[in-house]
């Protein structure tokens, strides 16, 4: 593993977080069930005029840490993986693979990723949904306090059951389209595309990934949030039956809507990071 990879990861953590916050608060409140709004645009006005515009950003410290925690292992774990299925098959290290074994790695990296971002996922949905000024230090007292060290893994399951495709379809989908890139304009090496074709990349895998997690993300929200209870599969059983298959999409156009910025302004960060540091080794 590479501590380049580790740096790139939370370069591209931070323009991620900066750009979909707003919209993974609206989300997370969207989701959690029990405040009523028409939609997204409904949801960032409501909270915006009765609560300030910084409340779009409410959870900015554990979303930050969340996502940097996860993308810094995402990126150093895939980007390692890759180079030694490389190694293995005698290949070069920025060796292309075909999609069904990008999704393979990248389902293999979000097992990593779930396990470490937990608790600052429960922290993050806890202080979104929560329509108090409370700080992240005081969520983790309380969480401690009432249900001791394991609160901060509540959700894991579902964590994982999101995580694990998401990161498959995500990192696969996005190497693909690199892929599929460089043989139209018939490159050799990801390093040749420039940084609109890993915006379009990015975007467009963080969208495809979190269309398909949804009625995973409607579950884990709640069960992070205190808002439910109770085994994943038979809380998604219990949402449907008294709400409705619909509410396990709750929040889709939030989602996508921030994806598609967030995973454009990682995945250039990430790119743009490790040329950065590839040219500053070619330098010295």
């Amino acid at each position: 593993m590479s501590w380049k990879d580790t740096a790139s990861g939370v370069a591209g953590s931070v323009s991620c977080t900066m750009l979909g916050l707003p919209f993974d608060v609206a989300k997370s409140r969207l989701q959690f069930g029990e405040a009523k709004y028409s939609g997204l645009g409904d949801c960032l006005i409501r909270t915006a005029r009765s609560e300030g515009p910084f409340a779009l950003y409410r959870g900015l410290m554990p979303a930050l840490g969340s996502a940097t925690v996860e993308n810094a292992v995402g990126i150093t774990v895939q980007r390692s993986l890759r180079r030694q299925l490389a190694a293995a098959q005698q290949l070069e290290p920025d060796a292309r693979f075909s999609m069904a074994t990008e999704i393979g790695l990248g389902g293999a990296t979000g097992i990593f990723t779930s396990i470490a971002i937990c608790p600052m996922e429960v922290l993050k949905v806890r202080l979104q949904v929560n329509q108090t000024n409370s700080s992240w230090l005081n969520e983790v007292r309380t969480l401690l306090r009432t249900q001791g060290f394991s609160g901060l893994f509540n959700g894991l399951g579902a964590l994982m059951l999101r995580d694990v495709p998401f990161n498959a379809l995500f990192y696969g989908s996005y190497e693909t389209i690199c892929t599929a890139m460089m043989s139209m304009n018939g490159l050799k090496s990801k390093d040749d595309l420039g940084t609109p074709s890993f915006f379009f990349a990015g975007g467009l895998a963080g969208a495809m990934g979190w269309s398909m997690i949804m009625p995973f993300d409607v579950a884990k929200t709640r069960l992070q949030s205190g808002a439910a209870k109770g085994p994943l599969v038979a809380l998604m059983l219990r949402i449907v039956r008294e709400e409705g298959a619909g509410a396990l999409l709750t929040g889709w156009s939030a989602a996508v809507c921030r994806a598609f910025p967030a995973n454009a302004g990682l995945f250039a960060g990430v790119e743009l990071m490790s040329r950065l540091l590839r040219d500053e080794d070619e330098v010295a």
